[in-house]
């Protein structure tokens, strides 16, 4: 009898030894919940994104410099004026990456395309046999390509839970090409060639932006596209053409962003 009871406190004794060691082992190995989150947002990484938007350009009447030369056999003489364009269609396809819950850097490629409208010279313009005086318009046919590279650093205010604010500034480079396929009725032809520039660019945007899932968000926004002077080189009528104020052009664009 005495011997089962020493067997038993025995068992006991060993079994509280266990336990003990148990419990110690899981108070040395616990985490916290907040690490926890920590460690799984590290394990995600970055945050990458791609954002196709498309909407309309509208290119503001540019001013440019006095100008004379020959081309396709034709020779043109104008004094300086400005230029006007129709509307047209901008898309822009960004590739980003979300730093923080507020800031995003993004490599913000795109194209724009508008119809060439007139040139109105302040005194006079000449081509061939023609001439316009001053303060009347010259009519161009024609489109006006502009490639923007840029990049974008976005903010983004959240305000409400079913949508938020956003603004940023891009920095970059445009290429601008343009062909012209005549002038007051004088036919250029394809031999002329496209004549381009490239430039200083840079933009300012804001947007509202409505979250539809974890990965998809789209929204609506209006950006604002300048850049540095243009000489435009190449061949067709635009080689003889300085723009010494550059281009200024004004876009409102619909977007669908996708996270990877």
């Amino acid at each position: 009898m005495i011997f089962c009871l020493c067997f038993v406190f025995v068992l006991s004794l060993l079994g509280n030894a266990l336990g003990h060691a148990q419990s110690t082992s899981e108070d040395e190995n616990y985490v916290p919940p907040w690490v926890k989150e920590e460690k799984s947002k590290e394990s995600e990484g970055l945050d990458w994104y791609v954002t196709p938007a498309i909407g309309i350009s509208l290119v503001r009447d540019t001013d440019i410099n006095q100008f004379s030369g020959s081309t396709g056999g034709t020779s043109v003489s104008s004094s300086s004026g400005f230029l006007s364009y129709d509307p047209g269609f901008r898309m822009d396809i960004p590739l980003g990456v979300r730093i923080t819950d507020w800031f995003a850097l993004e490599f913000a490629p795109g194209f724009m395309v508008n119809g060439l409208n007139y040139l109105q010279p302040n005194e006079s313009f000449t081509i061939g046999g023609q001439s316009v005086s001053g303060g009347q318009q010259v009519n161009l046919q024609g489109d006006y390509y502009q490639i923007p590279i840029l990049t974008n650093f976005l903010f983004t205010i959240p305000i409400d839970p079913h949508f938020t604010i956003s603004a940023g500034f891009s920095l970059g480079g445009m290429v601008t090409a343009v062909q012209t396929t005549s002038v007051q009725g004088v036919t250029m032809g394809n031999s002329d060639g496209i004549s381009t520039a490239l430039a200083f660019a840079y933009a300012g945007q804001f947007g509202l932006d409505f979250p539809l899932s974890d990965k998809m968000q789209a929204g609506l926004y209006y950006k604002y596209t300048g850049t540095g002077a243009q000489d435009f080189t190449g061949g067709n009528f635009f080689q003889f053409i300085q723009n010494n104020d550059g281009t200024a052009t004004q876009s409102v664009q619909g977007y669908f962003l996708y996270r990877f």
